[in-house]
């Protein structure tokens, strides 16, 4: 501090103590103000720190003296307040989500002081402490089951994550399916190409998948945690993640075995998963893990009754509490949410003619045709004895009459009688105000909720 002081004498700095600087316990640094750099003259131990290292050889630019730091350094803010006269505080994220600074700097135009408080851990936190009031009032709000979305959208609310999803590995149709999301609002306005599902599904088949052991660069086994930063140090992912848009993202394992599943979070801004966001997360994960397994346990108990044995779909009363769900996401972000019934009306026609196992056999056909125009996003469900229906979250009315078109160029050939063709009616509808639960939206497409047909 010393060779500071003796620094300003030196130039006689208008406005500036060295008694009180002598007392500064921040990094501080003083140097000149060039047409295009700032060049550092003197500094005290605390930068020294601050940069890592020791005996600094002065004179030299910031970016030099900085270099030693970790991630993608942000110099402007010291610039841009050395240039200008006066007192200048600011905030200043020397490294995106991992070195937070508040910068008090003083210039005349040729000549500047700089000192900075490192808020870091203070950051840290004050996010880790609104997340545990935020947990602790959801475990005395909901179930087991209720609980992790409400999880998820607290990523969102509060930790600047842009979307989140839980992905199950479906081992009969080879896939990760999305089981549960939640997203910014302006996630929903983006084009297919630059859309978290899209960037998820694109991850999910990495490498020549999918594959059940690998999530992107996640290994799917216990404990395995996968963080990038900054999308300028992702690696061989740095493409994926620059041609959609994010800046950093964070995968971990929920659960192994049979049906493993997986979070995954994604941040538009880089350094969303650095330091600070990283050890809120590293310290709420047990509370993820543990709400994970417990689902789990209640899903090995209800998980005959959520699932249609035929057609593998979700059953009848499963299908509209999703529905209920996916409205109410609907509702709250504003984007579209359409719906599309497959209906057999001549499934009397094939009872009669080849019992309950030409009617499961057609169902079957059915349901395998449709999954095969669906997306991961997309939800099925059967209702009644010979219907079908699907939620297509994010999807206007014109993009539903596509898939329901592809649908029925398909299903033709669905029977299980060479003499006797399935007659089948596809019908097509949007949620609008209107519709404020299940049964609003089964009638606009002439449904009941029982899956009879009204009109």
């Amino acid at each position: 501090m010393t060779t500071v002081c003796s620094w300003l004498r030196e130039r006689e700095l208008e406005g500036i103590c060295p008694e009180i600087l002598a007392r500064i316990t921040m990094p501080l640094i003083a140097g000149s103000v060039t047409e295009e750099h700032l060049v550092v003259e003197s500094s005290n131990s605390y930068f020294d720190d601050l940069a890592g290292r020791s005996g600094l050889d002065l004179p030299e630019t910031p970016d030099v003296l900085l270099s030693g730091i970790e991630g993608p350094r942000d110099l402007e803010p010291l610039y841009l307040a050395a240039r200008e006269k006066g007192w200048k505080t600011v905030r200043w994220p020397l490294v995106p989500g991992e070195i937070e600074l508040e910068l008090y700097c003083w210039s005349d135009g040729k000549h500047f002081l700089a000192f900075f408080h490192d808020l870091s851990s203070h950051e840290f936190h004050a996010r880790l402490l609104v997340m545990k009031e935020r947990f602790t009032q959801l475990i005395g709000l909901y179930d087991v089951k209720g609980m992790i979305p409400q999880m998820l959208l607290e990523l969102v609310e509060h930790m600047g994550v842009d979307w989140a999803g839980i992905f199950v590995w479906d081992g009969a149709r080879e896939r990760w399916m999305l089981s549960l999301e939640e997203a910014d609002p302006g996630e929903f306005g983006r084009d297919e190409q630059h859309s978290a599902l899209t960037f998820a599904r694109d991850l999910s088949e990495a490498k020549g998948g999918p594959f059940g052991h690998q999530f992107g660069g996640l290994a799917v086994q216990d404990g395995a945690r996968w963080w990038v930063s900054w999308v300028s140090e992702a690696g061989e992912w740095e493409p994926m993640m620059t041609e959609a848009g994010f800046g950093s993202l964070f995968s971990g394992v929920l659960l192994t075995g049979s049906a493993p599943a997986v979070l995954l979070c994604l941040t538009r801004a880089t350094g969303g998963f650095a330091r600070i966001n990283r050890d809120v997360m590293e310290s709420l994960w047990p509370v993820f893990l543990s709400s994970a397994e417990r689902n789990r346990a209640v899903e090995g108990i209800t998980k005959l009754y959520t699932r249609d044995p035929v057609s593998g779909l979700y059953a009848q009363n499963m299908i509209y509490k999703v529905m209920k769900l996916e409205m109410d996401r609907s509702r709250r972000y504003g984007y579209p949410l359409t719906a599309i019934s497959v209906e057999v009306t001549n499934m009397g026609h094939i009872r009669e003619t080849g019992g309950d196992e030409a009617v499961a056999e057609t169902i079957q056909g059915l349901s395998r045709e449709i999954l095969k125009n669906l997306r991961s996003v997309d939800i099925g469900g059967r209702i009644g004895d010979g219907g079908i229906i699907v939620l297509l979250p994010h999807t206007p009315l014109e993009g539903a009459e596509v898939v329901s078109g592809r649908i029925k160029a398909q299903i033709g050939s669905v029977s299980p009688f060479q003499n006797l063709a399935i007659e089948t009616e596809v019908r097509v509808a949007l949620r609008d105000d209107s519709c404020s639960g299940p049964e609003d939206l089964l009638a606009l497409l002439g449904l009941s909720e029982g899956g009879k047909k009204t009109s």
